[in-house]
């Protein structure tokens, strides 16, 4: 081999031995949410908009969270999202905890695996 070509297979080594070690760059895409320090947008919104009133007994609260519910649903054939909705609004207005929270399982039951499927990262408002 010549001296240059030497020099050329050294220079080439040196080089891939250097990217092998180099700190590699964070990745562009951010954590996956849905975790008790990250949490997915509607999982956040529902904590402090429904949780917090719910584990309070604010009942006008959480009225007023079950309309807003009712107009997040991601994709029109799930009707049942707005219906389980209406029907938590209607028990909180009448005080009906019972009813709120048959509500709240009603939707969760029908759609929680779904919309973490399929909407996780979604908005939610």
């Amino acid at each position: 081999m010549t001296a240059k070509i030497c020099l050329g297979v050294a220079i080439t080594a040196a080089l891939l031995g250097a990217l092998a070690l180099a700190p590699r760059a964070a990745s562009a895409d951010p954590p996956a949410c849905g975790t008790t320090d990250n949490p997915c947008p509607l999982q956040k919104w529902m904590r402090g908009n429904m949780g917090t009133p719910l584990a309070s007994g604010d009942m006008g609260s959480l009225g007023a969270a079950f309309d807003h519910v009712a107009t997040l649903s991601p994709d029109p054939s799930w009707a049942v999202w707005a219906q389980a909705a209406s029907a938590g609004s209607t028990a909180a207005k009448n005080k009906d905890s019972a009813g709120v929270k048959a509500a709240c399982k009603t939707c969760h039951d029908a759609f929680k695996d779904k919309y973490k499927a399929q909407f996780r990262t979604r908005p939610a408002s």
